[in-house]
């Protein structure tokens, strides 16, 4: 799929079929899966190098690479709670998908719908 392209608008448009946009946002969170992932392995490394500082504490050059590596840790801390901060706010209906309509007028839709493949058929 092509990735979304700015117009004069300023808005970014591509295909704007409801499928379409629904295959981008997986797209966009199977990618953000692949980093997480990323960043987790990342971390499991990282508690392994940093094995050998922990059990020098106490020694100068080992307090100072502790301080340096909780001081980034904190702040991407604090970036990654932002990141499920942001995550928890996506709309929890997507699971049901009302398109944010009653119900009768979703059972509308569906009948319609049915009559339309009907007269196809």
């Amino acid at each position: 799929m092509a990735a979304l392209q700015p117009t004069s608008s300023g808005w970014a448009e591509e295909d704007d079929s409801i499928p379409g946009r629904i295959a981008l946002a997986e797209e966009q969170v199977h990618k953000l899966q692949e980093e997480l992932s990323t960043v987790l392995a990342g971390l499991a490394d990282l508690k392994e190098q940093v094995q050998n500082a922990e059990d020098m504490k106490g020694d100068q050059q080992s307090d100072r690479l502790r301080r340096e590596i909780s001081d980034v840790l904190k702040t991407q801390a604090s970036a990654l709670e932002e990141m499920v901060r942001s995550t928890q706010g996506f709309p929890r209906r997507w699971a049901r998908l009302e398109l944010n309509t009653s119900q009768r007028k979703s059972l509308m839709l569906t009948i319609k719908a049915r009559r339309a493949r009907e007269q196809i058929a």
